[in-house]
């Protein structure tokens, strides 16, 4: 059906600014009416920030906002929802305990009886028709706690698309947790409101989606808009260009560890002398529940950590690798690729259902990350304020944490050598904190960070899972994070890192491992790093 195609939404000049970054500069955006409009560029480029100013999460530092027939210097959420926006954020905000319905129409009810009582039957039949007519299949009265985690994204799109029945979409990474067969029916909501004359705001990491789905694309690179171009005028290869760059120029070039940085698209080919070359092994593992035999004699041949097959149906598959004390070797991979749960494999939070892991070559059974930790491998969690760390307790309690035992004599803990090893790790990690006795909670998510690598690094680990370390953490304390694992953690210990990008990747590890769907297809070692082609293979290119 033909639609109008007049401009909807507008950005002009818009920038952001927080201390230390510019986040936005002077970007300009046009979206029309009944058009699916990508928002593309790596992590940093400027995607959150802009749908956080589209939804009014963000103010602009400067610039305006052109919505509909009406100018703002900013939006506020309750503004943007009275003009007609909608927002589907990354991970799903339901309430549990409540059903399909209710959480379709929270918190506006169909009543009766003046307003004064909620009409139940009423809430539940039009709920249904709504899921039955977007061709989701949820029953209205289940528990959300009960579904699975696609279609409860499923659901906050159906309200988005349905029920608040906004003239502008925003998908913020929406298909990200969504299996093949629910992304399909995702594809068929956005292209009936887009033929309704709907205008839909698409963010995904995947290129592939967004040639799937998208009229237009703009690209952000370093806060800029580079380009708007027509679907029909790119394919993968152009796409991947214009958002990489020709070349690779590291943000931080004057901290990063010397020659772990690429010049000009490629990586220097002499050897970081910061890393040591991987020693002979320092004996033989402890044994552990399952321990496969006596390890066998250590040499300088054997790797520290080595996989074999790891499988975990449904997350990944067959995954093989190694790695040598002193290395650090990186996951890249697109989310759902499967770098986390092989990293909670391997701490056996989520243990693998097939496959083995042997540390100085003697295969080790961990059954739970307690049996992990006493074989010297240590996880740092994606989320670090639910896994990680007790919040509500304070800083000396949440560094010393995992080495209780080395704290105490007899039964009794001994403050001074508390006090001893926190302040040898809040001097290395430069944590600025008020006192050891200060609440956790209470600091900045880059010193909330810095506290669980102290926690991690006073356990002196052989192997370290590193999921996402620089996540949510400004410039400042992702440049101290990164050059504290590779000038301190992987001195003595096998590094494993995950990123949602590259940049980290490339400026501090020896190998990377590509991921796609599951499975290794890439092994990229330092000399042949380029970020183009990287980016490419993240994408199953």
């Amino acid at each position: 059906m033909a639609v109008n195609q007049a401009t909807i939404l507008a950005l002009e000049r818009v920038s952001k600014v927080y201390p230390g970054t510019l986040a936005l500069q002077d970007v300009d955006l046009a979206v029309r009416r009944g058009e699916v409009h990508g928002i593309v560029g790596k992590n940093g480029a400027g995607k959150s920030t802009l749908v956080g100013i589209v939804s009014g999460l963000i103010p602009p530092s400067s610039g305006r906002i052109r919505l509909k027939d009406k100018t703002y210097p900013y939006l506020t959420p309750a503004l943007a929802s009275r003009a007609g926006v909608a927002i589907v954020p990354q991970e799903p905000q339901v309430v549990g305990e409540a059903t399909a319905a209710e959480n379709l129409f929270m918190p506006r009810y169909p009543t009766r009886g003046r307003g004064l009582w909620v009409d139940w039957k009423r809430l539940f039949d039009e709920a249904q028709r709504i899921f039955d007519r977007a061709q989701v299949p949820i029953d209205a009265r289940f528990k959300v706690k009960d579904l699975p985690i696609g279609l409860q994204q499923l659901l906050l799109i159906v309200k988005a698309c349905y029920v608040a029945d906004a003239d502008v979409i925003i998908l913020d990474e929406a298909s990200s947790s969504l299996p093949e067969k629910d992304k399909q029916t995702l594809y068929n909501i956005v292209r009936a409101k887009r033929d309704e004359g709907r205008a839909i705001l698409y963010i995904t990491h995947s290129i592939d989606e967004l040639l799937e789905i998208c009229d237009r694309l703009t690209v952000l690179r370093d806060g800029v808009s580079v380009a708007t171009v027509e679907r029909r005028d790119v394919d993968k290869d152009k796409l991947a260009s214009l958002i990489v760059g020709e070349t690779f120029q590291a943000d931080d070039a004057a901290w990063a560890p010397g020659p772990r940085l690429r010049v000009n698209g490629r990586a220097p080919k002499a050897p970081d002398p910061a890393v040591p070359a991987a020693p002979a092994a320092d004996g033989p593992a402890p044994a552990a529940s399952g321990a496969d035999g006596p390890a066998p004699a250590a040499s300088g041949g054997v790797p520290l950590l080595a996989v074999e097959g790891l499988t975990r149906t449904g997350r990944f598959y067959d995954i093989t690798f190694q790695v040598h004390r002193g290395e650090i070797v990186g996951l890249a991979g697109l989310l759902g690729s499967g770098r986390t749960e092989i990293q909670k494999a391997i701490a056996a939070i989520e243990p693998a259902e097939a496959g083995t892991i042997r540390l100085d070559g003697r295969i080790i059974k961990p059954l739970n990350p307690a049996q992990a930790l006493a074989h010297g491998i240590v996880y740092l969690p994606e989320d670090r304020d639910e896994e990680g760390l007790i919040t509500s307790l304070d800083v000396r309690t949440n560094v010393t944490l995992s080495s209780l035992p080395q704290m105490a004599e007899g039964p009794f803990l001994k403050r001074a050598r508390e006090d001893a090893l926190v302040h040898r790790m809040v001097q290395r990690l430069q944590i600025k904190l008020a006192s050891y006795d200060q609440e956790v909670k209470q600091l900045s998510g880059g010193n909330r960070q810095k506290v669980v690598f102290a926690r991690i690094a006073a356990t002196e680990p052989r192997v370290v899972l590193l999921d996402e370390p620089t996540k949510g953490i400004d410039i400042a304390a992702r440049r101290s994070v990164l050059e504290f694992v590779r000038h301190e953690l992987s001195r003595q210990a096998a590094v494993v890192m995950s990123a949602p990008g590259l940049e980290d990747l490339i400026a501090i590890c020896d190998r990377i491992l590509v991921l796609w769907k599951g499975r290794i297809v890439q092994e990229v070692h330092r000399d042949d790093f380029d970020e183009r082609r990287l980016y490419k293979a993240i994408q199953g290119a």
